[in-house]
């Protein structure tokens, strides 16, 4: 599997399904998008959004998936991804944290 991690092109969320309760690996989710290994981010890995309905998010390259519409396709996407940090630091919750 590969662990490289895209540097070209603009990385954006997508939608993924898993089957029968279980993550779909990276080279599923690549295979629902239409991309190859290589343009998913694999330090993301496969995120889970709900488990119960199979859904999950990878990072993957916007510029190499492929725009279908409607029934077509499984996945969703593709959607911001901001870094999200803490705004405060971490607060004490009782004396000795």
């Amino acid at each position: 599997m590969s662990t490289c991690t895209p540097t070209v092109g603009a990385m954006a969320l997508y939608t993924v399904h898993g089957e029968g309760g279980q993550p779909p690996s990276l080279a599923s989710a690549a295979a629902e998008l239409g991309v190859s290994l290589e343009d998913l981010d694999a330090a993301f890995g496969v995120v889970t959004v709900d488990p119960p309905a199979g859904l999950y998010a990878v990072h993957a390259r916007a510029d190499r998936v492929n725009a279908t519409t409607g029934a077509e396709r499984r996945y969703r996407g593709p959607y911001s991804s901001p870094t999200i940090v803490p705004l405060d630091p971490a607060r004490k919750t009782r004396e000795g944290d």
